[in-house]
């Protein structure tokens, strides 16, 4: 029972390091999707989305560093295999946040009067919610896997 009580606290550990990680992507998302609405004030549901893809790709830009340098830094590789499989990730997490956001925030805009900023915040932090819960598996078994043979090195090949 020992060991298990040692691998659940740690990913206990490993799960609150992604979620402050979260948290400060989030602040970036959300601040970036922000201030393009202040320097570009706009109701048109297609450039409120491409706000939305910049705040994402800036947010998972941070979320590459912060999660390989503390939340995996023991599994982080820095090899193709972990680029290419983030990238992966990435990829899907602006997927399913794009997408939602998208669903989310059109018939918003082009139904009511609410502000762009509203209707912008509540979307993202949706979107966030759901594709993050989707990111945080893709990167524990997936992309930072203690499963997958290490190259190099330290794991022979």
């Amino acid at each position: 029972m020992g060991k298990k009580k040692e691998k659940l606290k740690k990913g206990g550990v490993r799960f609150s390091k992604f979620s402050v990680v979260g948290a400060v992507n989030a602040v970036v998302d959300i601040g970036v999707l922000n201030l393009l609405l202040f320097l570009g004030p706009t109701r048109d549901p297609t450039t409120i989305v491409l706000y939305n893809a910049v705040a994402l790709v800036l947010a998972n830009l941070n979320s590459y560093v912060w999660n390989s340098l503390w939340t995996f830094k023991g599994r982080a590789a820095f090899d193709s295999y972990q680029t290419m499989a983030f990238l992966g990730q990435a990829l899907i997490n602006i997927g399913i946040s794009s997408a939602l956001f998208y669903v989310l925030v059109r018939p918003v805009m082009v139904n009511t009067e609410v502000s762009a900023y509203v209707a912008g915040n509540v979307a993202k932090i949706v979107s966030i919610s759901v594709a993050s819960t989707v990111s945080y598996f893709l990167m524990r078994y997936l992309v930072f896997s203690s499963k997958r043979p290490l190259k190099g090195p330290k794991g022979g090949s």
